[in-house]
């Protein structure tokens, strides 16, 4: 009777290693074997544009607080100057003052027209930080192969990149056979509610319908998915929603020479403890699903065993990611405390200690879910939560991966970065491409860079730059997908 018992736990066994094997190797590739289109010249002009446009400082720092209007009109002008064919051929308003929609008809209006996204504003420079920059962040200097200063990658490389890609174009006498908007946000930073949101309302009572929208979003890198050796390009077809949570304690203040046994800091403290210890459960669906869908057909065997058959491996996959900042993010919502706030004196007990949390919402959360989540975990009706309505974004849904747009942009990534294999993927920062939802179905976010991954770092942070090799690649990336949308 043993035996038998354990030949029948072998045999078993060595069937679910076979149907292992077979989903592991009966997985379809998904990327497209494409030659690369051949290099198109870039003038050295492209970046003394740029880097002129990064000496202006058309910084966002709050809403609500006043603009520095002199650097963006400033900016305006400078692109009139830089971008004559663009501005004598193209159709442009300024929406809200400082926004600007360019428009390029298209010779076949049956065609849905396409929506280009990039923003004008960037970050502050923290302060106490000028001293750590190799060059001023607002010089725009060119040096050692590299434009560096703030907006060089966040995100004033894609405006001046898609409008040197239109103005080669116009130079060739190229006409676009489907229509093309390219609109510039001037507070993308701080959420684009003056900006690409005016764009988009200035769009919808026009009744314009896009085929696809392009913003700003992921890169083509390496190193970041496990098993798979080669670079991949992340596609955005997904984003995050956005919000912010506020915890508070509200006792009795008092000298702080008699404490209370629990003081008002420690109930405060143990519940962003128990947040961070007990997060949102992860999950793989959406985009993270498709993602895996992408790339698991390249992966080392031993990964792609486990990347095919997620319905037995889903909780190794999940530990596998998130042990890691930038896989953990896009597996769940995560909880960022990001602000405190306790007593005005050394000497006083607080009387209402306060955090906020930031969270950056997963496909499918509400604000019922996550007060569920907030008081299922604290548990201590000392805690007060409040969901701060000033930002709240829900999170945008999935675009299709399977439409013709999707597939125009995919390959035009193939035939620019050839080494690079293609995923779709979810956003976890937000974009001005939430604004468009209901222009189009078909939204991604692709900033078309090869970077290492030390590179990421730069942006909001120290040393920005781009080098001019990828500048150049990425105007050359815009040329093209022009050309393929047609």
């Amino acid at each position: 009777m043993l035996r038998k018992i354990l030949f029948i736990f072998l045999a078993g066994l060595l069937l679910i290693v076979i149907v292992l094997f077979i989903n592991a190797y009966r997985l379809p590739s998904r990327q497209m074997a494409l030659k690369p289109v051949a290099s198109v010249d870039i003038s050295a002009n492209a970046f003394e544009h740029l880097s002129k446009a990064i000496t202006l400082p058309t910084t966002s720092l709050k809403r609500g607080a006043p603009i520095d209007t002199a650097a963006f009109i400033h900016l305006h002008q400078h692109l009139r100057n830089s971008f004559p064919l663009v501005h004598s051929q193209l159709k442009l308003r300024k929406i809200n003052q400082f926004s600007l929609l360019y428009y390029w008809k298209g010779s076949s209006p049956q065609l849905k027209p396409i929506l280009w996204a990039a923003h004008t504003d960037v970050v502050p420079v923290e302060k106490g930080t000028e001293s750590k920059w190799k060059h001023p962040p607002f010089a725009g200097n060119i040096s050692n192969g590299f434009i560096w200063g703030r907006g060089a990658l966040d995100d004033k490389m894609n405006v001046l990149g898609m409008l040197e890609a239109v103005e080669h174009l116009l130079k060739n006498g190229y006409v676009p056979k489907r229509s093309i908007y390219l609109a510039f946000g001037h507070d993308e930073e701080i959420s684009g509610h003056e900006g690409a949101k005016k764009i988009a309302q200035y769009l919808i009572k026009r009744g314009v319908q896009l085929e696809y929208v392009l913003d700003e979003g992921l890169f083509v890198l390496k190193g970041l998915m496990p098993g798979v050796a080669k670079p991949v390009a992340y596609v955005g077809v997904a984003e995050k929603g956005y919000a912010n949570v506020k915890l508070s304690v509200a006792v009795n203040g008092g000298h702080s020479s008699r404490p209370p046994l629990q003081t008002p800091v420690r109930i405060l403290s143990q519940a962003i403890v128990d947040l961070e210890t007990h997060q949102f459960p992860a999950s793989i669906q959406g985009a993270t699903g498709e993602l895996m869908d992408f790339l698991a057909p390249e992966m080392d065997l031993g990964f792609k065993l486990v990347f095919a058959n997620r319905w037995l491996f889903s909780s190794v996959i999940k530990n596998i990611m998130a042990g890691e900042a930038t896989s953990n993010a896009v597996l769940r919502t995560t909880i960022a405390p990001t602000m405190l706030q306790g007593s005005p004196k050394p000497n006083v007990m607080p009387a209402n200690p306060s955090a906020v949390i930031n969270l950056r919402l997963s496909p499918g959360e509400t604000k019922k879910t996550l007060l569920a989540h907030f008081k299922k975990v604290i548990d201590n009706p000392k805690v007060k939560v409040k969901i701060l309505n000033t930002e709240f974004n829900i999170p945008v849904p999935l675009s299709d991966v399977k439409a013709a747009s999707f597939q125009k942009l995919q390959k035009t990534i193939h035939q620019l970065f050839p080494e690079a294999l293609v995923a779709p993927a979810l956003m976890v920062a937000g974009t001005d491409s939430k604004h468009y939802q209901t222009l189009s179905k078909n939204i991604y976010r692709f900033s078309p860079l090869y970077l290492e991954n030390k590179e990421i770092d730069s942006f909001h942070g120290t040393n920005e730059r781009i080098s001019k090799k990828s500048y150049q690649q990425l105007i050359r990336f815009y040329i093209q997908l022009i050309k393929n949308s047609d």
